[in-house]
């Protein structure tokens, strides 16, 4: 069998007679629905804590009131492709799109593509632990060592005894977080104003080049580029290229504004805000309303743990099955159960680093995997393949507008 028949086919084209049209659609329902994905996906308790924002943008000084736009550009463009071919060849999870994307040379390019997963789930779990750690000691002042091992006890008892209901309870974290973090970045963007316009007149970079932040903006890209995943296992009901546009669209849109917005909050109390550790939440205890502080510690603690959870459950699922089920292993519960201790045992003792090192060495170094082995390679050969793909389906007299 050749390996066009281990899913590198278009295997998405319509059952209709050449020249025949489908029904035409608009198609922006589906991409609104997968922009809020992708939205939902960016905007987690990592991002809500600030850290990556400073780390990544609001350090540059006044560079970041553009850089997280044009990031967010190229992100929307490599997304994009990356859901028209898993349209085309029906390639709904991550192992069958590296195939389809790397083909003809998967076999070397699939494993480094798994590995950066791998290390972003890590990166995630730890993160989560080591922010929950942070507000812990910032909030009622419990040592950092204690904080993170109590995380990571209570993400391990969650993750073997949660039931359905819990787990559902948290991804419902999403709802509340945005429009928390929005209030606050309405909020702060108000009370910073003098800051922030002052280094936007200033042109204020706080003694970095614009090269150093035009890098960590591509590495920031980098390690999000990984956040197709989830996204390709909830595409199933795209049809059309159409709809994918308006995907890039819609969350081109959300992500840039909001990270923006967020990255004009924290620049509006800088330099204060580029020193901690939970930036946003710094902002919360200069703006002086305490309900919001509070109702903000909550709802972080409950994503953070929420990111936690759900990210040991995708590493639980990637690898219960490389466990040989013999003798103590019998039982895939038992399976599952030293899969999550494992995995939470290593990212606790990643979090020992703290916040800020996991995010800046931690994610700087899956940034560099996804920008050289994902983002690139989807923007231009997955640009490639895709006109290659509608080149195809106009040779066989298939409406592409209707695609």
């Amino acid at each position: 069998m050749s390996n066009i028949n281990k899913g590198q086919q278009l295997t998405g084209l319509p059952s209709a007679e050449p020249g025949g049209k489908k029904p035409m659609s608009m198609g922006w329902g589906i991409g609104l629905s997968m922009g809020a994905v992708w939205f939902a996906t960016h905007c987690g308790g990592g991002f809500a804590t600030g850290n990556q924002e400073v780390n990544f943008y609001v350090k540059f000084g006044w560079y970041s009131v553009f850089l997280p736009i044009i990031a967010m550009i190229l992100l929307g463009w490599g997304h994009r492709n990356a859901l028209v071919l898993a349209k085309d060849h029906k390639a709904y999870n991550y192992k069958a799109y590296a195939d389809v994307l790397y083909h003809p040379y998967e076999k070397h390019f699939g494993i480094i593509f798994e590995f950066g997963n791998l290390m972003l789930i890590a990166c995630a779990v730890s993160t989560a632990i080591a922010g929950a750690g942070s507000l812990l000691q910032s909030t009622i002042g419990l040592h950092y060592g204690i904080g993170i091992t109590s995380v990571g006890f209570i993400t391990l008892l969650l993750t073997i005894f949660g039931g359905g209901l819990i787990i559902k309870a948290l991804n419902f974290k999403t709802y509340f977080l945005i429009p928390t973090l929005g209030l606050l970045a309405y909020l702060g963007i108000e009370a910073g104003a003098l800051q922030w316009q002052n280094f936007i007149a200033t042109k204020e970079s706080f003694g970095s080049s614009f090269g150093e932040a035009v890098w960590l903006m591509l590495i920031y890209v980098g390690f999000q580029s990984f956040t197709a995943m989830p996204m390709l296992s909830a595409s199933q009901n795209i049809k059309t290229t159409k709809e994918c546009n308006w995907f890039m669209f819609f969350g081109t849109l959300f992500n840039g504004v909001f990270l923006l917005l967020v990255c004009i909050m924290l620049l509006g109390f800088a330099p204060g805000s580029v020193k901690q550790t939970l930036p946003v939440y710094y902002v919360t205890t200069q703006l002086g309303i305490d309900w919001l502080k509070v109702l903000y510690s909550i709802i972080l603690f409950v994503a953070l743990l929420g990111s936690g959870v759900a990210l040991t459950f995708a590493a639980v699922a990637r690898f219960e099955s490389v466990i040989k089920p013999v003798g103590m292993f019998a039982s895939l519960q038992a399976r599952r159960i030293f899969v999550s201790f494992l995995t939470i045992a290593i990212c606790t003792g990643i979090s020992i680093f703290g916040l800020t090192n996991i995010v800046v060495k931690g994610y700087g170094s899956v940034g560099y995997i996804g920008l050289f082995f994902v983002l690139i390679p989807e923007i231009i050969i997955g640009t490639i393949k895709i006109r290659n793909n509608a080149r195809k389906r106009k040779e066989m007299g298939i409406d592409e507008e209707a695609l």
